[in-house]
């Protein structure tokens, strides 16, 4: 099988094609035929070297949608069943979705019941889980003001599509003017553009903070007095605040990180999706030996949605 592999870091051309065996299930992990993943920035930067907990040689990719290829027999799971696998070491701690077959723990392995194709569906599993997660940290009510920061992201755009569907009026930011009009296409109330300090004097009842740290105070400025900010991305690539004071907190601050997936989350969120058919739009769409494509599109200004690498055909 072919497995994309990171030997050591650097561009988006340094994935070298390796020709792999295909891995055997165990008593624990089941052999996922990958048919699709999405592309994520947190892979951009492991490619960078700028994760030092992945230790390289390593395939990454910390997500992916497929069938069950092998599995034991008191496993729980069927061959052919339907799955998502995300986060929980995959494409880390172990190998992960750039290539066709992963071995992945079985209770990592989440099943799924869906029309939607493998490249839509493949949109989903990181994305909408992480905006869901946030979502619940907020204690929102239908009719509450919602401030997503970052929201021309795929979190971003995930958290807005589903905050529609809770009845919530949503506020996004962006620091592309161009994206506005497609922001409000896609259900927000009010698009901000984000030049570090927004121009509104509305305290929100809630906010989910993907900027990162860059932005979080001024993102407390906005929030109600008993409202809440969830930190949840790193998008302006600063991790720690410095001198920060907790006094300066206004409302309750808190974060939300899916490493560790709670199983019951995931499936509330894939009921969520699926009642209301949501899916993030296909920027572009790759095939597994051109993984470092899909990177070099990420890394330039792109449109609002998913890259998407097909790593099964049929």
């Amino acid at each position: 099988m072919l497995a994309m592999v990171l030997n050591h870091p650097g561009d988006a051309n340094v994935f070298d094609p390796e020709d792999r065996p295909i891995p055997k299930a165990t008593a624990t992990k089941s052999v996922l035929k990958i048919m699709a993943f999405g592309i994520n920035h947190a892979e951009l930067i492991t490619r960078a070297g700028g994760s030092p907990d992945v230790h390289l040689p390593r395939v990454i990719g910390i997500e992916a949608v497929g069938v069950i290829y092998e599995t034991s027999a008191n496993s729980g799971l069927q061959s052919n069943q339907k799955v998502m696998t995300l986060m929980g070491g995959f494409g880390r701690a172990f190998d992960g979705s750039y290539e066709v077959y992963a071995l992945v723990p079985n209770d990592q392995l989440y099943p799924v019941e869906s029309d939607l194709s493998w490249e839509a569906l493949a949109t989903i599993p990181e994305s909408f889980y992480t905006a869901y997660g946030s979502l619940c940290k907020l204690h929102l009510n239908q009719g509450d003001q919602l401030l997503i920061r970052g929201g021309s992201s795929s979190v971003g755009l995930a958290a807005l599509l589903m905050a529609k569907t809770l009845g919530l009026q949503v506020t996004v930011t962006t620091r592309d003017k161009t994206k506005v009009t497609k922001l409000r296409q896609f259900g927000a109330d009010h698009v901000l553009i984000d030049q570090g300090e927004l121009a509104t004097r509305t305290q929100f009842a809630g906010v989910i903070e993907l900027v990162g740290v860059t932005t979080l105070l001024d993102s407390m400025r906005h929030v109600k007095p008993n409202g809440y900010v969830v930190v949840t991305g790193g998008l302006g690539g600063q991790w720690v605040l410095p001198n920060f004071s907790p006094f300066s907190i206004q409302g309750y601050l808190t974060n939300f990180q899916s490493t560790h997936v709670n199983a019951g989350l995931f499936q509330a969120m894939l009921a969520l999706v699926a009642k209301h058919h949501l899916s993030l739009p296909i920027i572009q769409q790759f095939d597994l030996a051109h993984v470092g494509a899909a990177h070099a599109a990420l890394e330039k200004p792109h449109d609002l949605g998913k890259i998407i690498v097909i790593a099964n055909t049929n």
